[in-house]
């Protein structure tokens, strides 16, 4: 019967031109299947309808955008690529920018046209290429594929057969990259007559800060200087910035809120042809195009933008892109065998299904990571709502976690994101958790109490596994950036567990302080309290829990640092580093274990005198606690078992945040976000912790983690494929299970967010040591 079912859903693909398979198992998918491009690397086959639509069980239309989109990118650009052919343009280095904003929000604006004429060149038909409305809507005649680097589109049209493709090279160095990307249009005439044909291709010059894309209320004016120089067939829009108040457009260099500065957009045809711009802010690119019977022309242009705005910078960039191609068939990305040479090959993974994901992950995590022109290093956003919707990066916590897997296949990376996060440090060891405008730190309305524990996870597993001690040793300048004094990366180290130990410091109960919050601002909505008492008051069990984990990771790895110096005056100065550092987790170890007394599982937290969690189970402290470790493997056992029963049960991706949501507050539902919802960034540590006593189990909860299972339990949902929001209704959610929350913006940008990609993959390398 197994073969019957393939075999009649084999013939209904052929009868519709649709593939139907999900990306593994029996499973049928209206949106997609995964498979390998030419060079082996991953990509997906979109075979879905637009606007795409997703249904909730009760029949209801979810809240998930009507065009998705998939990412191609490097250390100097980011741009999303829709299944309609649309993209968007968006600058990183200085603020986050779109440089072609559409009307709406999280949108870009861009047109592929082709014209056919007649004799006399009078336009017969005008084919769009792009858009809800265009030809790339219909799955019967555009094949949509997308992957490591590249989008393709191919129409099969009367006469016409079109193969548009993207293209975007890797970053090969932490500075490295070109803003920009190849696009080859291959236009064949399948027909038996002479075809005269004009395409032309647009991208609208509007630059937006992505901080001020909701709102009208940018304190700078933005205005387009073009120019279009037909001898080198380039086109581009300068973009000057200018303001009432002077003191909003410091020097290029200096730090500030705003950036005075973004970059030109342009447009550099590389074959034949003409370029312009027109009254409504459009850069065009047009070709005439004259087509025997059975013959192909080819036209290849650059899209991109640049802070160097000399047209000559603008030729050399471009041809040494297009020198750098690395594959002759048209059917591939121009750069997928640079991006081969970039990506890890996991060739030791016999599961094809998984080798192909790992291999996904690792690529959108170098597609998101983001040079920093100001602080001169580059590091993995969040994305998702932070970063392409607010255009902030935040926060300081989710770019450590990101880098985790990169200590594994691009230490270098991982360590421009330590140095990264260095720079954002103050000399007193506080680290800026929001970073927005050109280099601009903030702690914003937040006293976080938690991010200085992240920094010492990344840093203690970057030694563990590269054993690379000398980074300690290296200079950095700290907070301000520039002008907030220098030291060593141990320097950084010591002040940031000063700060730890005495301005977060312990509560009443000898446990490590809440403030306004940790990893759960949930916290500001979970119960009315007088908010002068909570800061001074309140404890984290999860603050504890990491405390006590990480460094009993990290002490024995400077002890080793200290020993293998051969400057006295270090040993000294990490030998004081460690002493310190076991006193305070004794003490806090032993006020945690008298806390928990007999008790299974953790508490949540102190809040206004209050203990919270005694009855129902909190996920975040229970993750830590389980990578404790003097904590005997029975009591690990025990922990777990607990958690199978209380945050396990009923759910299809892992352990949900919440046993019984208890707090409600306007848009929170239970079973959504902090309120119970899934989280890769608190199953990630579970998984490490259950691993230290039940490899097996916890490959099980990977594999259950992972985007091929999410994909099979949630196939209509467009979300659940390539990449995921944050987190995930869980069971709780009856109606929503399986999708990103459904109040307030987060459905808005739900994807790309690099919690999933980092914590998935990072789990993977840690479960094969």
């Amino acid at each position: 019967m197994k073969h019957l079912t393939i075999l009649f859903w084999g013939v209904m693909s052929l009868l519709f031109g649709t593939d139907l398979y999900a990306n593994s198992g029996d499973k049928v998918s209206h949106i997609g299947h995964w498979g390998d491009d030419e060079v082996g690397l991953p990509c997906f086959h979109y075979t879905g309808t637009l606007p795409a639509v997703g249904l909730k069980p009760d029949g209801q239309k979810a809240k998930i955008p009507e065009d998705p989109w998939f990412l191609l990118g490097n250390y100097q650009m980011t741009l999303f690529t829709h299944v309609s052919g649309r993209y968007e343009l968006i600058t990183g280095q200085r603020a986050w920018g779109r440089m072609n904003q559409g009307k709406e929000v999280n949108t870009g604006e861009n047109a592929s046209v082709v014209k056919v004429l007649d004799n006399e060149g009078a336009v017969q038909e005008t084919i769009r290429l792009v858009g809800i409305g265009s030809e790339a809507a219909d799955v019967k005649v555009c094949q949509r594929t997308f992957g490591c680097g590249f989008a393709q589109y191919i129409y099969t049209l009367p006469n016409l057969r079109i193969e548009r493709t993207l293209s975007v090279a890797p970053s090969c160095a932490i500075d490295g990259g070109v803003p920009v990307f190849l696009l080859d249009v291959r236009i064949r005439n399948t027909g038996k007559e002479v075809l005269k044909l004009k395409y032309e291709e647009s991208v609208l010059a509007h630059y937006v800060p992505v901080q001020f894309q909701r709102q009208n209320d940018c304190p700078l004016n933005y205005r387009n200087e073009y120019v279009a120089d037909r001898k080198s067939r380039v086109v581009k829009a300068d973009v000057k910035a200018n303001a009432a108040d002077p003191l909003l457009i410091p020097s290029p260099q200096s730090m500030s809120m705003y950036d005075a500065y973004p970059p030109s957009l342009f447009i550099k045809l590389v074959s034949e042809g003409d370029v312009s711009y027109g009254s409504d802010g459009k850069l065009e690119a047009l070709s005439s195009i004259t087509l025997k019977k059975n013959e192909e022309k080819v036209v290849t242009m650059a899209i991109g933008f640049t802070f160097d705005k000399e047209i000559a910078a603008i030729d050399t960039m471009v041809q040494e892109l297009v020198a750098a191609q690395g594959c002759a068939k048209a059917s591939e990305g121009a750069f997928s065998t640079q991006w081969l040479k970039v990506l890890p090959s996991f060739k030791q993974e016999k599961d094809e299904a998984l080798r192909r994901e790992m291999r996904w992950h690792a690529y959108n995590l170098e597609a998101m990571a983001t040079y920093s022109s100001f602080y001169k290093e580059t590091k993995i956003p969040q994305g998702t709502i932070y970063d392409y919707y607010w255009g902030q990066h935040a926060s300081a916590r989710d770019n450590f976690q990101h880098a985790l897997p990169l200590i594994y296949y691009n230490p270098s990376l991982a360590k421009s994101v330590l140095r990264y996060m260095a720079k954002r440090t103050t000399s007193w060891g506080e680290i800026r958790l929001v970073e927005y405008g050109n280099g601009y730190a903030e702690n914003m309305v937040y006293n976080t109490s938690d991010q200085q524990l992240f920094f010492f996870m990344l840093l203690s597993e970057y030694l563990r596994v590269t054993e690379d001690y000398a980074f300690l040793d290296e200079a950095i300048e700290f907070f301000p950036y520039g002008n907030g004094g220098s030291g060593t990366m141990l320097d950084c180290v010591k002040q940031c567990f000063f700060y730890l130990k005495n301005n977060v410091g312990v509560g009443a109960h000898g446990l490590v302080r809440l403030l306004n919050s940790d990893w759960n601002d949930n916290v500001f909505v979970a119960k009315q309290a007088p908010y002068n008492t909570v800061i001074n008051s309140g404890e984290s069990h999860m603050n504890t829990t990491m405390a006590i984990s990480i460094l009993g990771n990290l002490i024995p790895l400077l002890e080793a640092y200290g020993e293998g110096s051969s400057d006295e005056n270090r040993k000294v100065m990490v030998d004081n580093i460690v002493t310190s550092m076991r006193l305070y987790r004794t003490a806090v170890y032993d006020a945690f274990m008298a806390d928990l007394g007999d008790r299974t599982y953790s508490r949540w937290m102190y809040f206004n005198g209050e203990p919270i969690g005694s009855q129902n189970m909190f996920l975040e402290p229970q993750s830590y606690m389980l990578q404790i470790q003097e904590l005997p493997v029975e009591r690990k056992k025990a922990l777990y078992e607990e958690m199978q029963k209380r945050v396990y049960a009923n759910e299809k991706l892992g352990a949900r945040q919440q046993q019984d949501p208890e707090f409600s507050a306007p848009g929170l539902e239970n079973g959504s976000r902090e309120n119970g919802g899934f989280w890769y960034s608190l199953n990630g540590p579970a998984i490490v912790g259950i691993s230290t006593f039940d490899k097996d189990e916890a490959w099980r909860l990977f594999r259950q983690m992972t985007f091929d299972n999410y994909a099979k339990q949630f196939p209509q949902y467009w979300t659940s494929y390539w990449s995921a929001s944050d987190n995930i209704e869980s069971s709780l959610m009856a109606e929503e299970e399986g999708l990103p929350d459904q109040s307030f913006d987060y459905a808005v940008i739900p994807v790309y967010c690099a919690h999933p990609h980092a914590w998935i993959l990072y789990c993977y390398y840690r479960l094969n040591e």
